[in-house]
């Protein structure tokens, strides 16, 4: 299945989709979310997404010993031991900045998204005609909020962290139930920083076994690059990845986040593996057909040769360039005698050969 999303078909045989990630590294300063959009724009993504909740409205405010983020479990995020709704709090996205933002991107030729967290957030969002929509992997299966996200009949992307196979099919059920079956799928894992033993980059691969007709892709949460361009290698079809600004300020998700040059370094590495991939058929290129003659080795006259003379290691030698007999032919050469007078430094042809035996046809 080909999806489309503004401008862009997602599905395989078309480019990568990349999302640059600008989460809540916006760091409550509408500029630095400007600068962000500008940063994704200038390193080649597709689009920049943000993430829209209310602290209130996605964790409860509870002292639940369970539900405390330990800051020497998840130094990434937190100093201190931290309730769940004080760690969101202070990376909210100011709801009134969404017209700026995506006017702001519109302005710089990239795509703007966001993540909703909640119903009101969908309905924001499309007031500023977002051109799809993504979930956190944490409300995978939360089902009414992705059955408002389906009901905009624009493409829904799942990313499936913490997820099994089941709880994907359960999902893609809730979109399509609501009418909607744009469904694109991301494999995820949800740690921060992801151990590349983690990865399990090969799970791309049994999603889409599991459902062929959606396209897979990958949103990838581990330090630096390469695992992000070796899911290109895998034909993923959306990559998503955070990006924050080199400044030196410090945000939620500055850990495990690009730089700009980070950013468009992987960019340009996803584009190159997507040249690199082309076809599936093991044949020369147009290229290597010009390379070929050259390249490649023939049987040449090394010594001078009389009529009727036998062929031997010693006159006859497997040499470039590739204008004479090729070498697979050279049991029936050395079987066989000299038709004519033949010079050294000559391309062995068949007129010039006279087999002991019946004459083979040319491989």
């Amino acid at each position: 299945m080909v999806i489309q999303i503004a401008d862009k078909k997602i599905g395989q045989n078309h480019p990568c989709f990349i999302i640059a990630e600008a989460s809540s590294n916006h760091g409550n300063d509408l500029q630095r979310a400007k600068k962000l959009i500008e940063a994704a724009a200038k390193s080649g993504a597709d689009a920049v997404k943000f993430q829209l909740f209310t602290a209130s409205q996605i964790a409860a405010d509870t002292c639940d010993p369970r539900t405390i983020v330990r800051a020497d479990e998840k130094a990434v995020f937190v100093d201190q031991d931290t309730k769940l709704i004080d760690l969101y709090r202070p990376n909210e996205l100011p709801r009134q900045w969404l017209p700026d933002l995506a006017a702001y991107a519109k302005s710089q030729g990239i795509l703007f998204m966001a993540t909703p967290f909640d119903e009101e957030a969908v309905d924001q969002l499309e007031a500023v005609d977002a051109p799809a929509y993504k979930n956190g992997s944490y409300e995978l299966l939360d089902v009414p909020l992705l059955r408002k996200m389906a009901k905009t009949q624009k493409p829904v992307i799942l990313s499936t962290g913490m997820a099994t196979l089941g709880d994907i099919e359960s999902a893609i059920e809730i979109v399509k139930a609501a009418g909607n079956d744009q469904v694109i799928l991301l494999h995820c894992t949800s740690t921060y920083p992801t151990p590349f033993e983690d990865v399990n980059l090969r799970a791309m691969m049994t999603m889409r076994r599991a459902h062929p007709s959606y396209p897979i892709g990958l949103s990838d949460h581990t330090l630096g690059i390469s695992v992000a361009i070796g899911s290109a290698a895998l034909e993923a079809c959306v990559i998503e990845k955070h990006l924050m600004l080199d400044d030196g300020v410090s945000t939620i998700d500055d850990k495990f986040s690009l730089s700009p040059r980070e950013f468009k370094a992987m960019v340009d590495g996803i584009r190159q593996v997507e040249k690199a991939l082309g076809s599936y058929q093991k044949e020369p290129t147009h290229r290597e057909e010009k390379e070929k003659l050259q390249a490649r080795r023939s049987l040449w006259v090394t010594q001078d040769v009389k009529a009727g003379e036998s062929f031997t290691k010693e006159n006859i030698g497997v040499l470039r360039p590739g204008t004479g007999l090729s070498p697979l032919h050279y049991d029936l050469v050395m079987s066989s005698q000299a038709r004519c007078d033949l010079k050294a430094t000559k391309a062995l042809e068949w007129d010039d050969i006279n087999p002991q035996g019946p004459r083979a046809h040319p491989l």
